[in-house]
């Protein structure tokens, strides 16, 4: 009802184009980004305001260009720390020295403790297994995309599961025993 009453006063003015609210929030998109602490891929969305000043294709094809870069970042980093986070729970996990990366792919090489040997891709998509011996993409090995390597361990390697699970209990028992420590100080402190 505003948007028409705002070209209904457009016209009367003389005026063929809408004026623009600079605050009016025009389009939103996923970004991906990293939490390193957990090794996790977030989504937070952006918000791009609208201002006066039209867009033009050269500014969107800049902000585009920008954004791919800011993922290929991030998708590097990703590969890092998500052998970094599972190292604790399978045999071997390193980027592939022979596959070539590239701004839309990291190859990882994963050997689980079931002696099950992997070569993940990581895309923008996500974690997806290309095939079963390190360095190699094989088309018949390709699994549906994971949002996270987590899922896809989780999903291939009871082991993982395992090690995941006591490795969580352990560090929530820690955490209780420390809580516990600070509540007795806290209390002898009164």
């Amino acid at each position: 009802m505003a948007e028409k009453k705002a070209a209904e006063d457009n016209k009367a003015a003389g005026r063929d184009e809408p004026q623009l609210n600079p605050t009016t929030a025009a389009e939103t998109q996923p970004k991906p980004s990293h939490d390193p602490a957990k090794g996790t891929q977030l989504h937070k969305r952006t918000v791009q305001s609208v201002t006066e000043t039209p867009l033009n294709s050269d500014t969107c094809s800049r902000e585009t260009q920008e954004d791919e870069q800011e993922d290929v970042k991030l998708l590097h980093l990703e590969a890092t720390a998500a052998i970094r986070e599972i190292s604790f729970a399978v045999r071997h996990a390193y980027k592939s020295t022979i596959l070539t990366s590239t701004d839309q792919t990291s190859y990882i090489n994963v050997q689980t403790k079931e002696e099950c040997t992997l070569c993940l891709e990581l895309s923008l998509q996500g974690f997806r297994v290309v095939g079963r011996k390190f360095d190699e993409v094989d088309r018949s090995c390709y699994s549906r995309h994971y949002e996270t390597i987590y899922a896809l361990l989780d999903d291939l390697s009871l082991e993982y599961r395992r090690s995941f699970g006591e490795t969580l209990q352990s560090r929530l028992e820690a955490l209780a025993i420390e809580q516990g420590a600070e509540e007795t100080q806290t209390l002898e402190g009164e």
